[in-house]
């Protein structure tokens, strides 16, 4: 499977950090969650949203990470119904590769309460909204990212670049 995105600092920004000899490997697992309306998830911190997800744990799948992160950070019960694809990110700032596999999702039963406090400490919010309501935002977000967010700057145009491919 080819990689849906692969972005490197020289890609974001103007005066790139030099690459590292050598990066450490971060397994990530993000995805497309679906309610019975068909709304998609976002989380959103006030500066930008983006899909539920988070590292995979030592001796976990990528699938079990996207259902455990989808519990602890949406409060949903999630079944996987596709992978959309892979990305990748070479991150030099943190000497780290991001590894990312993307899902979709559908919440089963009733949306239930994060369990995350990180959700609670970074005062997110989760809303549910129409496809074109979230490609509007992810488009547009992209301009309003604060220089000093690193990690902004490769989460919100690698999440764009999968929702597209997830709406053809």
């Amino acid at each position: 499977m080819e990689y849906l995105s692969i972005i490197k600092d020289a890609d974001v920004f103007e005066n790139s950090i030099q690459e590292p000899v050598e990066y450490k490997i971060r397994p990530t697992a993000k995805g497309i969650v679906l309610d019975i309306d068909n709304h998609v998830a976002l989380i959103s911190n006030g500066e930008h949203s983006l899909f539920p997800g988070g590292g995979v744990d030592d001796g976990e799948t990528y699938e079990r990470a996207f259902v455990r992160e989808c519990k602890e950070e949406i409060g949903c019960d999630v079944e996987i119904v596709t992978l959309i694809g892979k990305a990748k990110q070479f991150r030099a700032k943190n000497e780290t590769i991001y590894e990312l596999q993307f899902f979709v999702g559908r919440v089963l039963g009733e949306k239930g309460v994060p369990t995350t406090t990180q959700r609670v400490e970074m005062a997110c919010t989760i809303s549910w909204l129409k496809e074109d309501e979230v490609l509007k935002i992810l488009e547009e977000q992209i301009a309003y990212i604060r220089a000093d967010d690193y990690p902004a700057h490769f989460n919100c145009r690698t999440q764009l670049a999968v929702f597209k491919k997830y709406l053809k």
